[in-house]
Parts: C-alpha cells; sequence; structure tokens
C-alpha cells in the first residue's frame, strides 16, 4: 500500500480534506439523539478509525480532529466542539500510532484502544462539563458506538487495504 508520506503534499492535502469532509458527513448524518445525554450516536468514527489505519496518526488526528468538530459546530453542540477536536483528534493519533501495518489483530487492537478513548474522554469531558449522571449515562451509548466503530472499521480497512495493495 502506498502510504501518505510517498505521495506529494498536494494530494496529501487533498485526501486528507476529503476525508475531514467525509468524517464531517458521516457524523452529521447518522445522528440519533440520544435522550438523557447531551449528545448523539453516530458513525463517524468508522472514517477516523479506517483513516488512521491506512493512513497513520498525523493524518488520524487531523481527520479525528476536525471532521467531528465541524460536526458537532454545524449540528448546533457548540458546547461538544472542544471536547470533541481533543477526544477524537486522539483517537486518530492513537489508532495510528499503535497499529503496526503488519496484522489484522494489530489493526483489531489500534481501533480498540481508539474506541476506549472514545469512551473515556467523553466520559471525562462531559463528568465535568455537565455532571457525573449524564457522564455516566452517556458510557452506554459511546461504548455501542465505539464497538460499533471497530468491527465496521476494520471489516472496511481490511477491504480498502487489499484494493489498495
Amino acid at each position: 500500500m502506498q502510504h501518505v508520506q510517498t505521495r506529494s503534499t498536494t494530494s496529501a492535502l487533498v485526501l486528507t480534506a476529503v476525508l475531514i469532509a467525509l468524517a464531517t458527513l458521516f457524523t452529521m448524518y447518522t445522528k440519533i439523539p440520544v435522550p438523557g445525554i447531551r449528545g448523539y450516536f453516530n458513525v463517524g468514527d468508522v472514517v477516523i478509525m479506517t483513516s488512521a489505519l491506512l493512513l497513520g496518526r498525523k493524518y488520524g488526528a487531523y481527520i479525528g480532529a476536525i471532521g467531528p468538530a465541524l460536526a458537532d459546530l454545524f449540528l448546533g453542540y457548540a458546547v461538544f466542539v472542544p471536547i470533541t477536536f481533543v477526544v477524537k483528534g486522539i483517537e486518530g493519533y492513537l489508532i495510528g500510532t499503535v497499529y503496526n501495518h503488519k496484522t489484522t489483530t494489530s489493526a483489531l487492537v489500534a481501533t480498540i484502544v481508539g474506541g476506549i478513548v472514545i469512551v473515556a474522554g467523553y466520559f471525562i469531558a462531559e463528568y465535568f462539563v455537565f455532571d457525573p449522571g449524564v457522564a455516566i449515562a452517556s458510557i452506554l451509548t459511546n461504548a455501542i458506538q465505539a464497538v460499533m466503530s471497530v468491527i465496521v472499521s476494520i471489516i472496511l480497512y481490511a477491504i480498502l487495504r487489499k484494493r489498495l495493495g
């Protein structure tokens, strides 16, 4: 597979911008508000996880931080913009860091680490920004979103890795 590091700066920038847009759209158009918490369920993490596996930690962090934060801004969840920027940026960075580009097991471990970042990051942020009750109530929704994203991103990555060489 040709990694972003060997591509031209222009093509890397364009690919990153397209994936940021995809992360924004997947987050916005799969939004399912969850009663009792202030956030929503979405599948934007699939784009973050798959991108971080394919492109590495730097681009995973950019895509993770910017795309979903823009979605929060556009959807009127302004209080979540800085939280999402940090949590999803760390998610993309750590997935790209943990993955060793050799085995599916490594990809699975990396995305599970990303899923843990989602659950823990939003729990900590919501605990201090809102209150402990909101933070506790959001654990299940964030865990379901993380598990679903891990499963779908591993499948998607396996398909794309074969097609991209």
